[in-house]
């Protein structure tokens, strides 16, 4: 069996949660025995190739020619990612008139004519993004969700399609469930993300600035969005601290360094970061709406982002440690790639 893993063209470029799904899938088969290969939209498919599974039902441009044209099974992992509540934010006007699959159609030609991503082409640009997605949809054998909530949304949007449907949470990495000696002191608050209207961080940045918490920032701009990484630079007040895109045991540190983990955005399918701090011995908090109000509960506590006065007196709360953190080594366990994987392959079989 040659598995063929298929994603966006700017998988590594602008690295993202997705990034990591697709890489641990590919190690975790890789390590059962299985062929492999990891193809970007733009490239072909090699001609051995027996399973196609694509990831993000967000980006049909880059993922239906190759469904519509292979003859094995297919097979998607949605990611479904819902930017409504950002765009409004973004794009008030324009988001009213056209809708979320309109903005994202917009979008999605704005890449192409900038030069940071491909040109999705001719019959996308005519029959427009929900009408891909639906297409995708119905030339997938099965349809992989990460959440109830997921597939939910999915089927609210789409109403009845053809695909079998099956949800697998995202696994945790090997190296999140190696023993480590606990910090003597955990400090400060932690963002972790592309900075980006989506994940929110400016305003946690704002509330930091105001009351004084030592927040550490890392991740770089969306490159279609640097106003926004501007803006929350502007905003940092002295106790507000940048860093890049980090990964592999820098990640980790970082994780056992701090006391706190906020997932503020707008919106997240399913928060791996969330679990992976926890993994490091981190409370995490996240904003409480779909789908992490399924997928982190485990491990999380919720807050209302919408409501600065709650949010704000819980982060207090944190940082005089009266909040314990959830966890449990057995629940992680049973989260790694490799536990999880055995679901994905009997859903390729």
């Amino acid at each position: 069996m040659h598995i063929v893993l298929l994603a966006r063209k700017t998988l590594y470029t602008q690295p993202g949660g997705d990034t990591v799904q697709v890489d641990e899938t590919a190690s975790a088969l890789q390590r059962c025995g299985y062929e492999v290969t990891v193809v970007t939209a733009g490239q072909k498919l090699p001609s051995t190739a027996t399973i196609l599974h694509g990831f993000n039902l967000g980006r049909p441009a880059d993922l239906l020619p190759y469904f519509t044209s292979f003859k094995g099974k297919k097979i998607l992992s949605s990611i479904y990612v819902d930017y409504s509540l950002a765009d409004a934010q973004r794009f008030p006007k324009l988001f009213s008139l056209v809708g979320k699959h309109g903005i994202e159609y917009i979008k999605t030609l704005a890449r192409a004519m900038n030069g940071s991503d491909r040109f999705p082409g001719m019959q996308f640009a005519v029959r427009g993004q929900k009408s891909f997605m639906r297409a995708l949809l119905e030339s997938t054998d099965l349809l992989i969700t990460s959440s109830k909530s997921e597939l939910h949304r999915i089927e609210n949007d789409f109403d009845a399609f053809a695909s079998t449907v099956k949800t697998i949470p995202i696994g945790l990495g090997a190296s999140f469930l190696d023993p480590f000696e606990e910090s003597k002191k955990r400090d400060g608050i932690l963002l972790l993300g592309r900075l980006e209207w989506l994940k929110n961080q400016k305003t946690i940045i704002d509330w930091a600035t105001e009351n004084d918490w030592p927040l550490t920032v890392v991740g770089d701009a969306n490159t279609n969005q640097k106003k926004y990484y501007d803006s929350c630079r502007a905003a940092a007040g002295p106790t507000v601290t940048f860093l890049p895109y980090t990964e592999g045991i820098e990640l980790k540190q970082l994780l056992r360094r701090h006391h706190t983990l906020l997932i503020p955005s707008h919106f997240e399918s399913f928060s791996l970061v969330g679990w992976e701090a926890a993994s490091q011995g981190m409370r995490v908090l996240y904003n409480d709406v779909a789908d992490m109000s399924e997928t982190l509960a485990p491990v999380g506590t919720p807050i209302r982002m919408s409501n600065k006065v709650h949010t704000v007196a819980t982060i207090d709360a944190i940082i005089k440690g009266d909040l314990e953190q959830k966890k449990s080594h057995d629940l992680f366990n049973s989260r790694s790639w490799d536990s999880i994987i055995l679901e994905l392959l009997k859903a390729y079989n």
